[in-house]
Protein backbone atom coordinates (compact mmCIF):
# COMPACT_ATOMS: atom_id res chain seq x y z
CA UNK A 1 0.00 0.00 0.00
CA UNK A 2 2.66 2.91 0.73
CA UNK A 3 4.62 1.78 -2.46
CA UNK A 4 1.24 2.58 -4.19
CA UNK A 5 0.37 5.65 -2.63
CA UNK A 6 3.78 7.55 -2.83
CA UNK A 7 4.23 6.33 -6.18
CA UNK A 8 0.63 7.87 -7.23
CA UNK A 9 2.10 10.85 -5.41
CA UNK A 10 6.20 10.72 -6.72
CA UNK A 11 7.34 14.25 -8.12
CA UNK A 12 9.00 12.22 -10.53
CA UNK A 13 6.08 10.64 -11.69
CA UNK A 14 7.50 7.40 -11.48
CA UNK A 15 7.30 3.90 -10.06
CA UNK A 16 8.90 3.82 -6.30
CA UNK A 17 9.73 0.68 -4.17
CA UNK A 18 11.37 0.48 -0.21
CA UNK A 19 14.57 2.01 0.16
CA UNK A 20 13.81 4.58 -3.13
CA UNK A 21 14.28 8.17 -2.23
CA UNK A 22 11.40 10.47 -3.30
CA UNK A 23 9.97 13.68 -3.05
CA UNK A 24 6.13 13.59 -2.37
CA UNK A 25 3.13 15.91 -3.71
CA UNK A 26 1.68 16.52 0.02
CA UNK A 27 -2.78 16.35 -0.20
CA UNK A 28 -2.98 17.30 3.53
CA UNK A 29 -1.08 18.99 6.37
CA UNK A 30 -1.79 19.26 9.89
CA UNK A 31 -0.78 21.59 12.47
CA UNK A 32 -1.49 22.30 15.88
CA UNK A 33 -0.55 24.68 19.08
CA UNK A 34 3.39 24.79 17.60
CA UNK A 35 2.38 26.68 14.48
CA UNK A 36 4.25 29.79 15.64
CA UNK A 37 7.29 28.04 16.25
CA UNK A 38 7.06 27.30 12.47
CA UNK A 39 6.07 31.16 12.16
CA UNK A 40 9.30 31.47 13.80
CA UNK A 41 11.79 29.27 11.97
CA UNK A 42 10.45 31.10 8.80
CA UNK A 43 11.33 34.80 10.47
CA UNK A 44 14.74 32.63 11.01
CA UNK A 45 15.03 31.92 7.12
CA UNK A 46 14.59 35.54 6.18
CA UNK A 47 11.23 35.52 5.79
CA UNK A 48 10.26 38.86 7.86
CA UNK A 49 6.88 38.65 8.35
CA UNK A 50 6.79 34.52 8.54
CA UNK A 51 5.42 32.50 6.26
CA UNK A 52 5.12 34.49 3.24
CA UNK A 53 2.01 32.03 1.61
CA UNK A 54 0.78 28.91 2.39
CA UNK A 55 0.89 26.73 -0.60
CA UNK A 56 -2.75 25.66 -0.81
CA UNK A 57 -4.96 27.03 1.63
CA UNK A 58 -7.46 24.23 0.90
CA UNK A 59 -4.72 21.55 1.79
CA UNK A 60 -3.65 23.49 5.59
CA UNK A 61 -5.86 23.03 8.55
CA UNK A 62 -4.65 24.42 11.80
CA UNK A 63 -6.26 23.11 14.94
CA UNK A 64 -5.19 24.73 18.49
CA UNK A 65 -5.17 21.59 20.56
CA UNK A 66 -3.22 20.54 23.57
CA UNK A 67 -4.10 24.37 24.95
CA UNK A 68 -7.52 24.75 24.30
CA UNK A 69 -9.19 26.35 26.44
CA UNK A 70 -5.98 27.99 27.06
CA UNK A 71 -4.19 26.95 30.52
CA UNK A 72 -2.11 29.75 31.15
CA UNK A 73 -1.67 33.26 29.76
CA UNK A 74 1.56 32.07 28.05
CA UNK A 75 -0.95 29.58 25.85
CA UNK A 76 -3.27 32.08 25.31
CA UNK A 77 -0.94 35.09 24.09
CA UNK A 78 0.61 32.45 21.43
CA UNK A 79 -3.20 31.80 20.61
CA UNK A 80 -3.28 35.78 19.59
CA UNK A 81 -0.81 35.03 17.72
CA UNK A 82 -1.67 32.30 15.69
CA UNK A 83 -5.31 34.25 15.23
CA UNK A 84 -3.21 36.97 13.69
CA UNK A 85 -1.23 34.97 11.52
CA UNK A 86 -4.22 32.79 10.29
CA UNK A 87 -5.88 35.98 9.18
CA UNK A 88 -2.93 37.42 7.46
CA UNK A 89 -2.69 34.21 5.34
CA UNK A 90 -5.77 33.53 4.71
CA UNK A 91 -6.19 30.29 6.46
CA UNK A 92 -9.59 28.97 5.50
CA UNK A 93 -9.49 25.46 7.85
CA UNK A 94 -9.09 26.85 11.22
CA UNK A 95 -10.17 25.46 14.73
CA UNK A 96 -9.66 27.83 17.31
CA UNK A 97 -12.81 27.87 19.71
CA UNK A 98 -13.78 24.48 19.47
CA UNK A 99 -11.67 22.11 22.12
CA UNK A 100 -10.16 18.21 20.90
CA UNK A 101 -7.47 16.73 19.97
CA UNK A 102 -6.48 17.50 16.23
CA UNK A 103 -6.03 13.78 14.98
CA UNK A 104 -9.41 13.68 15.82
CA UNK A 105 -10.65 16.51 14.25
CA UNK A 106 -9.50 15.95 11.10
CA UNK A 107 -11.25 13.02 10.87
CA UNK A 108 -14.49 14.42 11.92
CA UNK A 109 -14.40 16.90 9.16
CA UNK A 110 -13.40 14.59 6.80
CA UNK A 111 -10.21 16.39 6.21
CA UNK A 112 -8.58 13.19 5.34
CA UNK A 113 -9.77 10.38 2.52
CA UNK A 114 -8.43 6.95 1.61
CA UNK A 115 -5.38 6.89 -0.68
CA UNK A 116 -4.31 10.31 0.29
CA UNK A 117 -0.90 11.14 1.66
CA UNK A 118 -1.09 13.54 4.41
CA UNK A 119 1.59 14.96 7.42
CA UNK A 120 1.39 16.61 10.41
CA UNK A 121 3.77 18.01 12.64
CA UNK A 122 2.92 15.85 15.34
CA UNK A 123 3.34 11.91 16.20
CA UNK A 124 0.23 10.50 16.21
CA UNK A 125 -0.76 11.31 12.61
CA UNK A 126 -0.07 7.59 12.30
CA UNK A 127 -4.04 7.82 13.22
CA UNK A 128 -5.04 8.37 9.57
CA UNK A 129 -3.97 5.14 7.93
CA UNK A 130 -7.42 3.97 9.59
CA UNK A 131 -9.06 5.50 6.85
CA UNK A 132 -6.36 3.85 4.15
CA UNK A 133 -4.49 6.91 4.30
CA UNK A 134 -0.64 7.90 4.33
CA UNK A 135 0.01 9.45 7.09
CA UNK A 136 2.95 10.54 9.33
CA UNK A 137 4.48 12.97 11.64
CA UNK A 138 7.51 15.25 10.52
CA UNK A 139 9.92 18.26 12.16
CA UNK A 140 8.50 21.55 11.98
CA UNK A 141 11.70 22.40 9.42
CA UNK A 142 9.59 19.92 7.09
CA UNK A 143 6.63 21.49 7.98
CA UNK A 144 7.98 24.85 7.00
CA UNK A 145 8.85 23.20 3.59
CA UNK A 146 5.65 21.89 3.15
CA UNK A 147 3.79 24.60 3.99
CA UNK A 148 5.52 26.53 1.57
CA UNK A 149 5.80 24.29 -1.64
CA UNK A 150 3.41 21.30 -0.64
CA UNK A 151 6.22 18.73 -1.37
CA UNK A 152 8.43 16.80 1.16
CA UNK A 153 11.29 14.14 0.64
CA UNK A 154 10.89 10.67 2.02
CA UNK A 155 12.53 7.28 2.03
CA UNK A 156 10.32 4.73 1.23
CA UNK A 157 9.77 2.43 4.13
CA UNK A 158 9.56 -1.75 3.68
CA UNK A 159 6.29 -3.02 4.64
CA UNK A 160 5.36 -5.20 8.38
CA UNK A 161 2.29 -6.77 7.84
CA UNK A 162 0.46 -7.77 10.39
CA UNK A 163 -2.33 -10.54 10.26
CA UNK A 164 -4.68 -10.18 12.66
CA UNK A 165 -7.06 -13.18 13.16
CA UNK A 166 -9.83 -14.25 15.34
CA UNK A 167 -13.37 -12.81 15.77
CA UNK A 168 -14.41 -9.75 17.45
CA UNK A 169 -15.11 -9.29 21.25
CA UNK A 170 -17.95 -7.07 22.81
CA UNK A 171 -15.78 -4.29 23.55
CA UNK A 172 -12.44 -2.44 22.34
CA UNK A 173 -9.82 -4.86 21.58
CA UNK A 174 -7.04 -2.62 19.61
CA UNK A 175 -4.80 -1.07 22.74
CA UNK A 176 -4.51 -5.25 24.27
CA UNK A 177 -3.46 -5.72 20.30
CA UNK A 178 -1.09 -3.19 20.06
CA UNK A 179 0.64 -3.87 23.76
CA UNK A 180 0.77 -7.61 22.82
CA UNK A 181 2.67 -6.87 20.08
CA UNK A 182 4.93 -4.48 21.71
CA UNK A 183 5.03 -6.95 24.61
CA UNK A 184 6.75 -9.87 21.82
CA UNK A 185 8.79 -8.34 19.69
CA UNK A 186 9.85 -5.07 21.39
CA UNK A 187 8.88 -1.50 21.19
CA UNK A 188 11.03 -0.72 17.87
CA UNK A 189 10.29 -3.79 15.78
CA UNK A 190 8.61 -1.34 13.43
CA UNK A 191 11.04 1.18 13.07
CA UNK A 192 10.98 3.33 10.03
CA UNK A 193 8.84 0.90 8.65
CA UNK A 194 5.36 0.86 7.40
CA UNK A 195 2.73 -1.66 8.95
CA UNK A 196 -0.54 -3.21 6.76
CA UNK A 197 -3.32 -4.69 9.02
CA UNK A 198 -4.93 -7.56 7.68
CA UNK A 199 -7.00 -10.60 8.81
CA UNK A 200 -10.11 -12.10 9.44
CA UNK A 201 -10.60 -9.73 12.66
CA UNK A 202 -10.14 -6.24 10.63
CA UNK A 203 -13.50 -5.99 8.80
CA UNK A 204 -15.23 -7.13 12.67
CA UNK A 205 -13.56 -3.53 13.36
CA UNK A 206 -15.53 -0.31 14.26
CA UNK A 207 -13.66 2.73 12.93
CA UNK A 208 -12.28 3.53 16.83
CA UNK A 209 -10.60 0.58 17.04
CA UNK A 210 -8.79 1.13 13.64
CA UNK A 211 -8.03 4.22 14.96
CA UNK A 212 -6.34 3.23 18.25
CA UNK A 213 -4.24 0.23 16.05
CA UNK A 214 -3.11 3.07 13.91
CA UNK A 215 -2.51 5.70 16.24
CA UNK A 216 -0.47 3.77 18.00
CA UNK A 217 1.71 1.86 16.00
CA UNK A 218 3.95 5.04 16.62
CA UNK A 219 4.56 2.94 19.69
CA UNK A 220 5.82 0.46 17.78
CA UNK A 221 7.73 2.73 15.45
CA UNK A 222 6.27 3.07 12.40
CA UNK A 223 6.60 5.63 10.24
CA UNK A 224 3.56 4.88 8.70
CA UNK A 225 0.09 2.62 9.59
CA UNK A 226 -2.68 1.52 7.30
CA UNK A 227 -5.67 -0.60 6.94
CA UNK A 228 -7.70 -1.72 4.36
CA UNK A 229 -10.67 0.26 2.84
CA UNK A 230 -13.96 -1.48 3.10
CA UNK A 231 -17.67 -0.84 3.60
CA UNK A 232 -17.19 0.27 7.43
CA UNK A 233 -14.38 3.13 6.17
CA UNK A 234 -16.98 4.34 3.36
CA UNK A 235 -19.93 4.63 5.73
CA UNK A 236 -17.28 6.55 8.49
CA UNK A 237 -16.70 8.92 5.13
CA UNK A 238 -20.34 9.51 4.41
CA UNK A 239 -21.38 12.96 5.19
CA UNK A 240 -17.85 14.25 6.34
CA UNK A 241 -16.65 14.74 2.67
CA UNK A 242 -18.17 15.27 -1.03
CA UNK A 243 -14.51 15.02 -1.81
CA UNK A 244 -13.31 12.12 -4.16
CA UNK A 245 -11.07 9.84 -3.22
CA UNK A 246 -9.47 6.17 -4.78
CA UNK A 247 -8.62 3.95 -1.97
CA UNK A 248 -5.41 1.54 -2.78
CA UNK A 249 -5.25 -2.63 -1.96
CA UNK A 250 -1.73 -4.35 -1.49
CA UNK A 251 -1.55 -6.70 -4.52
CA UNK A 252 -1.86 -10.57 -4.19
CA UNK A 253 1.86 -10.53 -4.85
CA UNK A 254 3.05 -7.60 -2.57
CA UNK A 255 6.55 -8.25 -1.31
CA UNK A 256 7.16 -7.70 2.89
CA UNK A 257 9.83 -7.52 4.49
CA UNK A 258 7.87 -9.45 7.78
CA UNK A 259 4.48 -10.93 8.29
CA UNK A 260 3.49 -11.74 11.34
CA UNK A 261 0.36 -13.14 12.64
CA UNK A 262 -1.60 -12.99 16.06
CA UNK A 263 -4.51 -15.31 16.83
CA UNK A 264 -6.46 -12.47 18.75
CA UNK A 265 -8.88 -15.11 20.37
CA UNK A 266 -6.02 -16.88 22.21
CA UNK A 267 -4.37 -12.96 23.06
CA UNK A 268 -5.00 -12.53 26.85
CA UNK A 269 -6.06 -8.97 28.65
CA UNK A 270 -2.04 -6.97 28.89
CA UNK A 271 -1.31 -4.24 30.03
CA UNK A 272 2.11 -2.30 30.09
CA UNK A 273 4.17 -1.87 33.29
CA UNK A 274 6.10 1.16 34.04
CA UNK A 275 8.20 2.52 32.48
CA UNK A 276 8.61 0.93 28.66
CA UNK A 277 5.55 0.30 26.32
CA UNK A 278 7.00 -3.12 25.71
CA UNK A 279 7.25 -3.69 29.87
CA UNK A 280 4.12 -5.86 28.53
CA UNK A 281 2.66 -8.88 30.72
CA UNK A 282 -1.29 -10.50 31.17
CA UNK A 283 -3.03 -8.51 33.38
CA UNK A 284 -2.90 -11.32 35.86
CA UNK A 285 0.88 -10.80 36.49
CA UNK A 286 -0.26 -7.59 37.47
CA UNK A 287 -3.14 -7.71 39.74
CA UNK A 288 -3.52 -6.45 42.68
CA UNK A 289 -1.96 -3.54 42.31
CA UNK A 290 -3.42 -0.34 43.81
CA UNK A 291 -4.10 2.33 41.70
CA UNK A 292 -4.42 5.67 43.01
CA UNK A 293 -5.84 7.31 38.87
CA UNK A 294 -7.58 5.90 36.04
CA UNK A 295 -7.55 7.23 32.89
CA UNK A 296 -9.52 7.10 29.35
CA UNK A 297 -8.61 9.34 26.38
CA UNK A 298 -6.08 10.79 24.22
CA UNK A 299 -5.85 10.40 20.58
CA UNK A 300 -5.06 6.55 21.28
CA UNK A 301 -8.76 5.69 23.32
CA UNK A 302 -10.66 8.69 23.51
CA UNK A 303 -13.59 7.56 21.33
CA UNK A 304 -17.27 6.34 21.68
CA UNK A 305 -16.29 2.91 21.83
CA UNK A 306 -13.78 3.29 24.62
CA UNK A 307 -15.98 5.50 26.65
CA UNK A 308 -18.46 3.68 26.02
CA UNK A 309 -17.66 0.39 27.68
CA UNK A 310 -16.55 2.32 30.92
CA UNK A 311 -20.31 3.75 31.44
CA UNK A 312 -21.49 -0.07 30.76
CA UNK A 313 -19.23 -1.26 33.25
CA UNK A 314 -20.14 1.00 35.39
CA UNK A 315 -23.72 1.03 35.53
CA UNK A 316 -24.96 -0.07 38.64
CA UNK A 317 -21.02 0.31 40.44
CA UNK A 318 -18.90 3.22 41.65
CA UNK A 319 -15.56 4.20 41.19
CA UNK A 320 -13.58 2.50 44.25
CA UNK A 321 -13.35 5.35 47.27
CA UNK A 322 -10.10 7.12 46.58
CA UNK A 323 -9.84 6.30 42.68
CA UNK A 324 -9.90 9.79 40.66
CA UNK A 325 -11.21 8.30 37.39
CA UNK A 326 -10.44 10.13 34.52
CA UNK A 327 -12.25 10.36 31.21
CA UNK A 328 -11.34 12.94 28.42
CA UNK A 329 -13.14 12.51 25.05
CA UNK A 330 -11.02 12.90 22.08
CA UNK A 331 -13.48 15.87 20.24
CA UNK A 332 -16.63 17.73 20.83
CA UNK A 333 -18.35 15.76 18.33
CA UNK A 334 -17.43 12.47 20.59
CA UNK A 335 -18.77 14.39 23.61
CA UNK A 336 -21.76 14.78 21.88
CA UNK A 337 -21.99 11.33 20.86
CA UNK A 338 -21.49 10.13 23.84
CA UNK A 339 -24.13 12.80 25.87
CA UNK A 340 -26.99 11.93 23.26
CA UNK A 341 -26.42 8.22 24.15
CA UNK A 342 -26.87 8.72 27.87
CA UNK A 343 -23.19 7.85 28.34
CA UNK A 344 -21.78 11.10 30.69
CA UNK A 345 -25.36 10.83 32.93
CA UNK A 346 -23.94 7.11 33.56
CA UNK A 347 -20.79 8.45 34.21
CA UNK A 348 -21.41 11.09 36.40
CA UNK A 349 -23.20 8.81 38.52
CA UNK A 350 -20.82 6.41 38.60
CA UNK A 351 -18.14 9.03 40.30
CA UNK A 352 -16.31 9.29 37.13
CA UNK A 353 -14.45 13.04 36.56
CA UNK A 354 -15.42 13.99 32.75
CA UNK A 355 -12.61 16.14 31.44
CA UNK A 356 -12.95 18.96 28.61
CA UNK A 357 -11.84 17.30 25.22
CA UNK A 358 -8.42 17.18 24.61
CA UNK A 359 -4.94 15.73 24.83
CA UNK A 360 -4.77 16.95 28.83
CA UNK A 361 -4.99 13.93 30.68
CA UNK A 362 -2.11 12.48 27.95
CA UNK A 363 0.37 15.39 27.81
CA UNK A 364 -0.33 15.76 30.79
CA UNK A 365 -2.30 19.55 31.49
CA UNK A 366 -4.24 17.93 34.34
CA UNK A 367 -4.15 14.54 36.28
CA UNK A 368 -0.83 15.32 37.51
CA UNK A 369 1.10 12.33 39.74
CA UNK A 370 2.50 12.83 43.22
CA UNK A 371 5.43 10.76 44.14
CA UNK A 372 4.78 7.20 44.90
CA UNK A 373 1.05 7.21 42.96
CA UNK A 374 0.37 4.61 40.54
CA UNK A 375 -2.26 5.14 37.55
CA UNK A 376 -3.82 3.21 35.06
CA UNK A 377 -4.30 4.51 31.80
CA UNK A 378 -5.62 3.94 28.23
CA UNK A 379 -3.81 7.08 26.83
CA UNK A 380 -1.05 6.60 24.58
CA UNK A 381 2.30 6.34 26.94
CA UNK A 382 3.55 5.12 29.83
CA UNK A 383 7.38 6.52 30.04
CA UNK A 384 9.02 7.96 33.75
CA UNK A 385 7.41 11.79 34.73
CA UNK A 386 5.12 11.66 31.88
CA UNK A 387 2.39 12.38 34.49
CA UNK A 388 4.61 14.58 36.35
CA UNK A 389 6.15 12.82 39.62
CA UNK A 390 9.43 10.94 38.32
CA UNK A 391 8.48 9.01 41.26
CA UNK A 392 4.93 8.05 39.76
CA UNK A 393 4.04 4.53 38.23
CA UNK A 394 2.03 4.46 35.21
CA UNK A 395 0.28 1.35 33.60
CA UNK A 396 -0.83 1.05 30.02
CA UNK A 397 -3.97 -0.63 29.48
CA UNK A 398 -6.82 -1.27 27.12
CA UNK A 399 -10.22 0.85 28.31
CA UNK A 400 -11.63 -2.18 29.66
CA UNK A 401 -9.20 -3.11 31.71
CA UNK A 402 -8.93 0.60 32.79
CA UNK A 403 -12.95 0.75 33.78
CA UNK A 404 -12.51 -2.67 35.84
CA UNK A 405 -9.16 -1.08 37.69
CA UNK A 406 -11.15 1.46 38.59
CA UNK A 407 -13.78 -0.27 40.27
CA UNK A 408 -12.16 -2.39 41.82
CA UNK A 409 -9.37 0.31 43.25
CA UNK A 410 -6.36 -2.35 41.85
CA UNK A 411 -5.34 -3.40 38.84
CA UNK A 412 -7.53 -6.51 38.03
CA UNK A 413 -8.77 -9.22 35.05
CA UNK A 414 -11.91 -7.47 33.79
CA UNK A 415 -13.03 -10.80 33.62
CA UNK A 416 -13.73 -10.71 37.75
CA UNK A 417 -15.82 -7.55 37.22
CA UNK A 418 -17.49 -7.21 34.13
CA UNK A 419 -20.35 -9.97 33.81
CA UNK A 420 -20.59 -9.44 29.98
CA UNK A 421 -17.38 -11.15 29.06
Amino acid sequence: MVEKIMSRRNVAATKVRAGDFMTARIDGAMCHYQFMEIHRMAVEAGFAEGLPRIWDPERFFLLVDHHQPALSQSYADENVKIRAEVKRLGVRHFHDAEPGIAHQMMTDYGYVRPGELVVGNDSHTTAYGALNALSSGITRGDMLHVLLFGEVWFQVPPTIRIRLEGKRRNHPIAKDIVLWLAGLYGDDFAQSASLEFTGSLIPTLGMDERFCLATQSLELGAKFALLPFDETTAAFLEGRTDQPYEPVAADPDAVYEREITVDVDAMPFVVARPHRFDNVCPIGEAAGIRIDQAQIGSCANGRFDDIEIAARMLRGRKVAKGVRFLISPASQQVYLQCAKAGLIEDLLEAGVQIVTPGCGICQPKVGYLADGERCITATTRNFRGRKGSLEAEIYLAGPLSVAAAAVAGEIIDPREVFDEL
